[in-house]
């Protein structure tokens, strides 16, 4: 029995260290912000990660990191809300080599069409 509760005890705290790994943003200049105005290409709608793709005025395609479905739609997301199409303005951390993926870390987003913004405060 002893065992058992020690091997459930490591297990569970191995799994809390690929968790915390997993969210680490140190691939992204947490100390910039990039703000972008542009419409929306697509909004792909996955796990891990939800990607907002946004072309900017000058024809370059931006990649936002987000987050998973789920926790959008705790928070109000849900997939149709934002669309191809939406003119936005939107901000991110820029990914440590974004000037070769433009891949940023996201943050906030304004549809201008509406005023509808997220977050929302």
């Amino acid at each position: 029995m002893r065992r058992v509760l020690f091997a459930i005890a490591i297990a569970a705290v191995a799994a809390g260290s690929f968790v915390s790994a997993h969210h680490s943003y140190s691939a992204y200049h947490v100390d910039r912000l990039v703000e972008v105005e542009g419409v929306i290409d697509d909004f792909e709608w996955r796990a891990p990660h939800s990607l907002l793709k946004v072309k900017a005025d000058d024809a370059s395609l931006y990649i936002f990191e987000w987050q998973a479905p789920l926790s959008l739609q705790r928070r109000g997301i849900q997939q149709d809300t934002l669309k191809p199409g939406d003119r936005i303005v939107i901000t991110g951390n820029p990914h440590r080599e974004f000037e070769q993926n433009r891949i940023l870390n996201f943050k906030s987003v304004r549809r201008l069409s509406d005023g509808w913004k997220w977050p929302n405060w």
